[in-house]
């Protein structure tokens, strides 16, 4: 895969970042377990950021280990095969503490990619 195919991804992942966070921008744990169309536009969002993640080769992901790949991965592979039984309260900490960082380390990519 090209180098302009992976910063593609990356681009999506940003993407799906900044969706989420303009979604639930005001809100907290309780006005987002009563908005079940942006619980739902989040949890579709973090499964495009973890394909998206997927989908990076492995010598983009290896030159980026700040960034915790595998995690992300995981987690959207738990929210595409266990939908039933997506906790909240890890949704919402993802949002709160690990999407921020993120986005900024992405965009510090992107940004150097340039």
């Amino acid at each position: 895969m090209s180098e302009r195919q992976a910063s593609i991804l990356l681009s999506d992942m940003l993407d799906s970042i900044d969706a989420i966070l303009e979604y639930t921008d005001g809100m907290n744990f309780e006005s987002f377990l009563g908005d079940r169309k942006t619980r739902d536009a989040v949890i579709r969002n973090l499964q495009v950021l973890g394909e998206a993640a997927n989908r990076v080769p492995k010598l983009s992901r290896d030159e980026y280990p700040e960034i915790e790949w595998m995690r992300i991965i995981r987690s959207r592979h738990i929210l595409v095969h266990d939908y039933a039984g997506i906790d909240y309260e890890i949704v919402w900490r993802i949002i709160e503490v690990h999407l921020p960082p993120l986005k900024d380390a992405l965009q510090e990519i992107l940004n150097n990619s340039k």
